[in-house]
C-alpha cells in the first residue's frame, strides 16, 4: 500500500496539505486500487478550493477509484509525461512491475518534482522544492537529451541534470525547465526520432507567434541557438508559475470530461460545455476556446487532444489556460483528434459559424477573419523564424488550403 500526502503551493507561495491519496499494490496486470481524501486543515482554509470541481467536490468524504482514472484523474495530471516518466525510469532503475504510477508519484515525493501547484511527501513534511536547471545549460541539457533519446548512455552528470529538469506537461518530445532573471521556462528541444523533415520547434515557434496576430493568449516565447550549432531551442514561459515561490493550480480537460487515458472520442462542444460549467467568467473562456478551435482548423494543429488544454486555478477561480502546443500538421494526419461539428477534418467557415451559434459565442465572424488573416503571414513569420524553405512550401500549401475553406 502507498499513501502519500498531496500538498498545494498557494499563488503566495504557502504550502498546505490538501489531502491523502492511497493506492494498493499494483496486481499482476498492473492495476491498483485508489482513494483520495481532503484533510481536514484544508476544508478549513481560507483560500481552500476543489482540486477537481467536476469529480473532487470540497467535502469530507472518500473519493475512491481505480488506477488514478476518473474521479481522480487530477492526479494523473501531476504525472510527468512520456519524456519525464522515460527519465524517472532509466535513472532509477524501475523494473517494468515498479513503473506503475503509485510508483512514479513515490519518486516525484522523493525528488520534489512536478508543473502546477500539486506536489506529493511521503509522511507529513512538506515536499521538497526543488530548483529547475538554468537557461545557460541549454546546450548541455539538449545534448544530454539527444544521447538520452537515442538510446545511449550519458554520463552521470547529464542524466542528473535532465532528470532535474526534466519533469513537464504533455508529449513525448524532449524538454526541460529552466530559468533566467526573467522567470521559469519550458524549453524543448529537436527530435531526431519524432521530428523527421521538419523543423518542429521553429514550426511552434511560429504557431505562437501567429495564434497573438490573431487575438489568441499566448505565453511568452521565443528561440535559443543551442551553443555554437544551428539547433534551437523553444522557450516557452510556464503559466503554473507566479514570481519564484507561488504556483497555480492546473487541471486538464481530460480529467473534467473524465476521459479515461487512451480514448479520444470527444467533440469540441463537449469541452466548451465543461468549461462554461467549471470557470469563473465562462463567457470569456469559451470565447477563448473558440478562438483556439478556429485556429486550430486554420494552422493544422491536428494533435488537438484534451491534455493540450487545461484550466489553471487563481484568485478568483479557474480560467482558461494560454494556448500552448501549436504545431501545424507535420505528421500529415489530415484528421483532428477533436471533431468539430461532426467531422474531424478541417471544417468549413459554414460549420465554424453554426458552432458558435451554439456556443453563444459573439462576433464570430471577426474572429475567424482574424484567424485567416494571421495564418496568411505564416511564410513571412516562417522565414523571419529561420524555418526551412521546404518546411515553409510544405506546411505553407496546407495552411493555405485550409484557410481557404475558412475565407469569407
Amino acid at each position: 500500500m502507498i499513501h502519500l500526502a498531496v500538498w498545494i503551493t498557494l499563488p503566495d507561495g504557502t504550502q498546505v496539505q490538501a489531502g491523502e491519496l492511497a493506492c494498493s499494490d499494483p496486481d499482476a496486470d498492473g492495476r491498483f486500487a485508489s482513494e483520495f481524501a481532503y484533510d481536514p486543515a484544508w476544508l478549513r482554509h481560507p483560500q481552500c478550493f476543489a482540486l477537481d470541481p467536476v469529480s473532487l467536490p470540497l467535502g469530507r468524504g472518500r473519493f475512491p477509484g481505480r488506477q488514478l482514472e476518473p474521479p481522480l484523474g487530477v492526479f494523473e495530471d501531476a504525472l510527468p509525461d512520456d519524456w519525464g516518466r522515460a527519465l524517472i525510469i532509466r535513472r532509477r532503475q524501475l523494473p517494468r512491475a515498479q513503473q506503475s504510477a503509485p510508483v512514479l508519484l513515490q519518486e516525484m515525493a522523493d525528488h520534489g518534482l512536478g508543473l502546477g501547484a500539486l506536489m506529493f511527501a511521503r509522511g507529513r513534511e512538506k515536499p521538497p522544492v526543488r530548483a529547475v536547471g538554468r537557461t545557460l545549460d541549454l546546450p548541455a541539457l539538449a545534448a544530454a537529451a539527444a544521447r538520452f533519446e537515442a538510446g545511449l548512455e550519458a554520463d552521470p552528470e547529464g542524466l542528473q541534470m535532465l532528470f532535474a529538469a526534466g519533469s513537464s506537461l504533455g508529449g513525448a518530445r524532449p524538454k526541460a525547465l529552466v530559468s533566467d532573471a526573467a522567470g521559469e521556462w519550458i524549453a524543448k528541444f529537436p527530435s531526431a526520432r519524432r521530428d523527421g523533415r521538419f523543423d518542429v520547434v521553429g514550426l511552434e515557434a511560429v504557431g505562437l507567434d501567429l495564434a497573438a496576430r490573431a487575438g489568441l493568449e499566448v505565453p511568452a516565447h521565443d528561440l535559443a541557438r543551442l551553443g555554437g550549432t544551428a539547433q534551437r531551442a523553444l522557450l516557452v514561459a510556464r503559466f503554473d508559475v507566479i514570481g519564484r515561490t507561488g504556483r497555480r493550480h492546473m487541471i486538464s480537460l481530460r480529467t473534467l470530461c473524465r476521459e479515461r487515458p487512451g480514448a479520444y472520442a470527444l467533440a469540441y462542444t463537449e469541452l466548451a460545455e465543461v468549461v462554461r460549467r467549471v470557470t469563473a467568467n465562462p463567457r470569456d473562456d469559451v470565447r477563448r476556446l473558440y478562438q483556439q478551435m478556429v485556429f486550430n482548423a486554420a494552422f493544422g494543429n491536428t494533435d488537438d487532444h484534451l491534455k493540450n488544454f487545461w484550466l489553471v486555478h487563481d484568485i478568483g477561480g479557474y480560467r482558461l489556460s494560454k494556448a500552448f502546443d501549436l504545431v501545424p500538421d507535420v505528421g500529415e494526419r489530415r484528421e483532428h483528434t477533436l471533431a468539430f461539428e461532426h467531422e474531424r477534418g478541417a471544417p468549413t467557415r459554414a460549420e465554424l459559424l453554426t458552432l458558435a451559434k451554439r456556443w453563444n459565442v459573439a462576433a464570430a465572424e471577426s474572429l475567424i477573419d482574424a484567424v485567416v488573416a494571421s495564418v496568411g503571414h505564416f511564410a513571412a513569420v516562417a522565414e523571419a523564424r529561420g524555418v526551412p524553405a521546404p518546411n515553409i512550401a510544405e506546411i505553407g500549401a496546407d495552411v493555405a488550403r485550409r484557410a481557404r475553406r475558412l475565407a469569407g
